[in-house]
């Protein structure tokens, strides 16, 4: 049985979904996966919604939404340990996790995706309790989410920002290496689009620590494309290991933050998860 879960979360998004709505019903039942619908609302939450997906046995569980949206979804349905699995249809353009697993943002695409099942068992990491498909930043993220621009002025004053500081890490309880940073992230898995390393695979059982060091402000300004995206693996003097897990020694109190939202602060660990996550994707996928 197919439970879809309708979570338009912004205005923008509420705006395109009350348009594609009925199209999208209708494409569900040309192609023989349609099943009950629910819509978010204040009190009926992803994760309530979820729950009673689990309790009604339901097998497939779609999130019409966002990726944050999806990433709540998968936490709850790690949490009951529930055999599901999770199809996504993205409401936002620009959705990472939709050009991840190869999900086109056009409804009818989308939904013919949904309908050939090619499913793959992914890798999570995992923060505390909270399991993750994509990343963790280390200290202030620099993908502030505005187009650069030719110039880039309110981008760039967040990277003049920025301070470099000594990340201390514990790889696999075996080894410790201290090195001076500008900003960090652990990935499992990230949109690669445009990139000339690619770097984040949810299926090789490893987690990809990317290190950017100290940069002048000349340097700064010169990359800012790259280090407004989040994307700083091209880049020079940007360092890349691998490890299934890691212990964040210091500094102290160093937030720990997935989608700008902060989930731990140092020292803390963060390791691939036991548990993996049956997720319906396309053919375009990035792994």
């Amino acid at each position: 049985m197919y439970f879809y879960i309708f979570d338009p979360g912004t205005d923008k998004e509420a705006k395109y979904f009350e348009k594609i709505q009925g199209q999208l019903l209708n494409y569900l039942a040309e192609l023989k996966v349609e099943g009950e619908t629910y819509r978010v609302t204040s009190i009926r939450t992803v994760e309530l919604l979820v729950e009673q997906a689990i309790n009604g046995e339901a097998r497939t569980i779609v999130v019409v939404g966002s990726d944050s949206s999806l990433d709540r979804a998968i936490n709850v349905v790690l949490t009951k340990r529930a055999d599901i699995t999770l199809g996504f249809i993205p409401l936002q353009p620009q959705s990472s996790l939709g050009k991840i697993l190869g999900i086109s943002t056009d409804i009818q695409e989308a939904t013919q995706t949904l309908a050939g099942r090619l499913g793959k068992s992914l890798n999570l990491g995992k923060i505390n309790e909270h399991y993750f498909l994509t990343q963790v930043d280390l200290g202030a993220p620099l993908t502030v989410g505005t187009d650069p621009g030719f110039f880039g002025w309110g981008g760039v004053r967040s990277l003049m920002k920025l301070s470099p500081f000594p990340l201390k890490l514990s790889l696999e309880n075996s080894y410790t290496a201290t090195s001076e940073v500008l900003t960090a992230q652990i990935i499992n898995c990230r949109d690669n689009q445009g990139s000339r390393v690619k770097v984040g695979d949810p299926t090789d059982g490893l987690l990809d620590i990317l290190l950017l060091n100290p940069m002048s402000s000349a340097q700064l300004f010169r990359h800012r494309k790259e280090l407004l995206a989040g994307k700083f693996q091209d880049l020079p003097g940007s360092t890349i290991m691998h490890a299934k897990k890691i212990q964040i020694l210091g500094p102290k109190k160093l937030p720990l933050s997935i989608s700008g939202q902060v989930y731990a602060k140092a020292p803390a660990e963060v390791a691939v998860a036991r548990e993996k996550i049956k997720v319906i994707v396309g053919k375009n996928r990035q792994f």
